[in-house]
């Protein structure tokens, strides 16, 4: 293999995940073992909270790294390696421009913190049902000061024909933001700075590798960062376009557990 691999990362939804949100776990366990006992790293790097991910991996947490909320979080064995939040302020200024913007997502948004989510009365149950799948501990909140957590995002919905308009309004109009496609209709808002390339910069650095040392998979626009600080970039076949254009190397689609796949194979080049 390329010895100077040493972080395998991973985005979840439409690259490690299957399409109906599955992944097979023994070969998982197979590629984690031989991962392992190179002494190397796997880790998933996603927009998905570290609750959410902490609960797709729940068999797997203390064997594996967490690049969470588009890289706003960074855990490893139990420890908060980095965390980025926003302030209240801020946080209550992005409200008020999201009700205020051209395709307004109104109250169907959700704010993501390192203990759950919290929603605000007048969300749709639509929005709200199709939040939970992602988002666990999803909670209602009165006033953003009474939420006891780090503001750590706003995660919110657009029409998909305006969605990359809808993400350059956003980061745009307020300087302490950036806003970033996480898939066909959704956008997630995190601090400014804060992309999975900045998120897998400090587990790098907490290892002493350097981005050499760093492989990377994904399919999406938030992924793209990352693609373009990492040594090495795969796609799935089932990436966007520019994603498709920017790799290294384009694998199977994500119901192939091509991410596995990959990995496995890389690890057994002599």
């Amino acid at each position: 293999m390329n010895q100077n691999l040493k972080l395998f990362a991973t985005d979840m939804d439409g690259t490690f995940l299957r399409n109906d949100h599955s992944y097979n776990h023994k070969k998982l366990a197979e590629v984690i073992k031989k991962i392992q006992d190179r002494n190397l790293l796997f880790a998933a790097s996603s927009g998905r909270s570290l609750l959410g991910l902490i609960e797709v991996f729940s068999e797997y947490k203390d064997q594996m790294a967490f690049v969470a909320e588009n890289g706003g979080v960074v855990a490893y064995k139990g420890e908060i390696l980095f965390a980025k939040d926003l302030t209240v302020a801020q946080t209550q200024e992005l409200i008020d421009d999201l009700q205020e913007m051209p395709f307004s997502p109104k109250n169907d948004y959700l704010i993501s913190g390192l203990k759950g989510a919290y929603y605000p009365e007048g969300i749709s149950k639509e929005y709200l049902t199709h939040a939970k799948l992602y988002y666990p501990n999803c909670q209602l909140y009165h006033r953003l000061d009474e939420i006891d957590d780090k503001l750590l995002k706003v995660t919110t919905n657009f029409p998909e024909d305006h969605v990359r308009d809808c993400e350059q309004w956003i980061t745009d109009r307020l300087s302490f933001v950036r806003a970033t496609t996480t898939g066909f209709t959704s956008i997630d808002i995190v601090p400014n700075g804060i992309s999975k390339a900045s998120g897998l910069a400090h587990l790098l650095a907490h290892f002493n590798w350097l981005p050499e040392n760093l492989a990377v998979f994904g399919d999406q626009m938030n992924d793209l960062e990352m693609f373009e600080y990492a040594g090495s970039s795969f796609a799935v076949s089932n990436a966007a376009p520019e994603i498709l254009e920017l790799a290294d190397k384009v694998i199977l689609s994500n119901d192939e557990d091509a991410v596995l796949v990959e990995i496995e194979n890389i690890l057994n080049e002599e």
